[in-house]
């Protein structure tokens, strides 16, 4: 039974092949959830369930079909986008687009250095000490204060941002003659999030990025030159076995010690498979749950005048609970609306995502330069949805409606 979606994915990633023959975002999407409903079947087989924050087994033929429809219907945006023909920018744009580059870079070096002392002394501590210390301080209200000279920087810093960063490095490679410079600065900023994340040794922004730089590898594939595409493998072959080092490491400091009996190795393929089990648990467990749209619609708790915290939020859905499951785990992003919203939110969200699909299929013939910003924000959803909800927090709900806004202001030809 916990071979459906392995087995489904397998199915799907042989169709999408079928229909262009050509390695593309699909099918690295595609090979993504392969990945994760192979290692749900190595949770399985080694028992692992109720460890390394997996709950205990809940699965069942009807929520894994689900499982498998709710990430089909994700899956064919990012099919149809790929199959789009992409198209440059208008020359009139470029001084323009340099602009954009500029103040994204700069708002990447400024987070930076804002958190090099922080950054500094995580790099000096022991792993796990740096994530002790972490959520001892977000335990104990720790709070620096809000410096709004910061928001334009947090704001271009927080997600979809990076993706665009990163995507915006690959279109430089494949279409632009820019600075060595500048192309550097972009891809630091795509993996600012990375970077900030030492503070806490948190492992989460790093995959993000790694997950990206796939997708949109595989995205550009078509268009890079062939001795660019052989330069990128032989660094990312590089640079995969720096983040494998780096994931297991963590992992090990992690658990290192711990009261588990486990392997602590196990829980590498529990952090990379548990969202089948998760997302089912919910499913089957998390209907009692208050509906909330504060994590969903972040803005909805300033307009309703109350603060939103991540840890109540948990904390209240699981006093409403009358099973004992574990809700701040990796439930992908339906599990989450599911928890927040109900049925009926959850419904209502794939008939908005089967409508805006539908628009893009019969109305889009070409991928227009301005059209990119809404395939970053698909391909960041992906990403981060496989893990939970992406898009929490003002500064992101901000950064998406800036990314949105550039779908205009780089859709008319006027000069600046």
């Amino acid at each position: 039974m916990i071979a459906i979606p392995l087995i489904y994915f397998i199915f799907l990633l042989v169709w999408f092949w079928s229909r262009h023959r050509v390695w593309n975002m699909d099918l690295a999407a595609t090979s993504l959830l392969i990945v994760i409903s192979f290692c749900a079947i190595m949770i399985d087989i080694n028992d692992i369930y109720d460890d390394y924050g997996i709950n205990e087994k809940n699965i069942t033929i009807p929520t894994l079909i689900l499982f498998c429809f709710q990430w089909t219907l994700v899956l064919i945006p990012l099919h149809i986008f790929s199959r789009i023909p992409l198209h440059k920018h208008f020359p009139i744009k470029e001084k323009m687009l340099y602009i954009f580059f500029i103040i994204v870079t700069l708002s990447s070096f400024l987070m930076i250095l804002v958190k090099a002392g922080d950054i500094k002394e995580a790099l000096i501590m022991d792993v796990a000490d740096v994530r002790g210390q972490h959520y001892k301080d977000l335990a104990n209200g720790s709070d620096s204060g809000s410096n709004y000279l910061l928001l334009p920087a947090n704001i271009l810093t927080t997600t979809p941002f990076p993706t665009l960063a990163l995507f915006f490095w690959f279109y430089m490679k494949t279409f632009m003659k820019s600075s060595v410079f500048l192309r550097a600065g972009i891809l630091i900023a795509s993996i600012v999030q990375a970077i900030l994340s030492i503070v806490m040794a948190g492992r989460a922004a790093l995959v993000y990025w790694t997950f990206d730089f796939f997708l949109l590898f595989s995205y550009f594939y078509q268009y890079l030159p062939k001795a660019t595409k052989r330069k990128i493998l032989l660094i990312t072959g590089a640079f995969a076995s720096l983040v494998g080092f780096i994931l297991i490491y963590i992992t090990l400091a992690r658990f290192d010690g711990s009261d588990s009996h486990r392997d602590p190795f196990e829980s590498l393929y529990g952090y990379a498979g548990q969202h089948v089990n998760n997302f089912c648990t919910m499913i089957i467990h998390g209907g009692d749950a208050p509906i909330t749209f504060d994590r969903i619609f972040p803005l909805f708790s300033k307009i309703s005048g109350h603060t939103f915290d991540l840890f109540d939020h948990y904390d209240a859905i699981t006093a409403h609970l009358s099973s004992n499951i574990v809700v701040n785990v990796f439930d992908t992003f339906g599990g989450e609306i599911f928890l927040d919203l109900g049925w009926f939110g959850y419904i209502i969200f794939f008939i908005l995502l089967v409508i805006a699909t539908f628009y893009i299929k019969n109305y889009w013939q070409e991928m227009r330069f301005n059209r990119v910003f809404i395939l970053v924000i698909m391909i960041s959803f992906f990403t981060r949805g496989l893990f939970a909800w992406p898009f929490t927090g003002h500064y992101t709900t901000m950064a998406l409606a800036l990314t949105l806004s550039c779908c205009y202001l780089f859709k008319y030809a006027f000069r600046i």
